[in-house]
């Protein structure tokens, strides 16, 4: 699903949590994403 060079830059930072901190960097996205469109 995630290229692997994505995957080893959150895992290099710790193998635990990498998945959530893939999701928080996505809802920030989104978030932001949905900010824009209401301007």
């Amino acid at each position: 699903m995630f290229k692997q060079s994505v995957l080893d830059y959150f895992q290099a930072n710790g193998k635990k949590g990498y998945q959530s901190r893939i999701n928080a960097v996505l809802e920030s996205y989104v978030q932001a994403q949905k900010k824009l469109q209401q301007e």
